[in-house]
């Protein structure tokens, strides 16, 4: 017989006095009447009490039992209650979500969609922490985590893809007359590079034409893991970037910034939402996720 719980037994004893016998007890809950009989028993030494009065004829409820009885509407009734609010809490687009998403994406391509998300669902409160360090997702801190990156590494939280963005090798047009215009990836040792890098990384760019991929090494003349920043520098001339796409399609447009090695590409930068595998998403965490999703997709 599996274990019985306390909340069950206080069940029990609830149906046992309503109905007046183990057996009707035990039909109204759906269980067996040794089930009923040894969750009195398991309750009744739980407490050092003796509830029922049991005889071949009759059963009749101690005044312990009345008082557990009371006691166990209250507490059943309370349980009840917090269930309901859980649920309540859990469906409604009320309440908080903390998230944590990379700086310059942020800024450029979150912000908007948190500011009209805010004007469509004015009752949930946002707390948006950004960052390019990786934070630990299975900490808890954050009910969604958004990070870019080429590649995920296999782990046990639950990972969506959102969108993937190219990488633009660009200049200035001021830099390129004052330069020159590299031809292939292997001159950019000739140039100024403004390279995005974190602690430890390889200072590196990969390029692929058609099956072939070329990794060129670099000695930039600025390093930051910032994209920002990098942006500021490749808009003042300063040298040349190997930057997201979406940090520089309105710069590409006005021809501010001219793109260099078009027979080229180099790995996408992917946009991934993860969270734990072991939380349950709240109804609020998914009206998010879906209208980013979206405003994304529409971009």
């Amino acid at each position: 017989m599996p274990r019985i719980n306390q909340l069950e037994s206080l069940k029990v004893l609830k149906a046992v006095v309503e109905c007046g016998s183990f057996t009707a007890a035990a039909a109204r809950l759906n269980i067996s009447a040794a089930r009923v009989s040894k969750s009195i028993e398991q309750l009744e030494f739980n407490l050092e009490a003796v509830l029922f009065n049991r005889s071949t004829r009759q059963m009749q409820i101690t005044d312990s039992g009345k008082h557990c009885y009371n006691r166990a509407l209250v507490m059943i009734k309370q349980w009840q209650d917090l269930k309901e609010q859980l649920v309540e809490s859990h469906e409604s687009t009320k309440g908080n979500l903390h998230i944590s998403a990379p700086m310059s994406w942020g800024l450029d391509i979150l912000a908007p969609i948190i500011e009209a998300f805010m004007q469509q669902y004015p009752d949930i409160t946002l707390d948006v922490q950004l960052s390019d360090q990786q934070v630990n997702v299975l900490e808890g801190q954050f009910d969604l985590v958004l990070r870019l990156t080429n590649q995920l590494s296999d782990s046990n939280l639950i990972c969506r893809k959102i969108t993937n963005y190219p990488f633009i090798a660009c200049a200035s047009p001021g830099y390129l007359a004052a330069h020159g215009e590299p031809k292939e990836p292997n001159q950019l040792q000739d140039h100024c590079c403004l390279m995005y890098t974190l602690p430890g990384a390889t200072r590196k760019w990969q390029f692929i034409k058609g099956r072939k991929s070329i990794d060129v090494y670099l000695k930039p003349q600025l390093l930051s893991n910032n994209s920002k920043l990098l942006h500021t520098a490749l808009l003042s001339g300063r040298g040349i970037a190997l930057i997201p796409e979406f940090m520089v399609t309105k710069d590409l447009a006005a021809a501010q910034l001219i793109p260099i090695f078009k027979d080229y590409s180099s790995k996408d930068l992917n946009l991934y939402s993860l969270r734990p595998s072991n939380s349950m998403p709240s109804h609020r965490l998914k009206v998010f996720h879906d209208f980013l999703s979206q405003k994304i997709q529409q971009r």
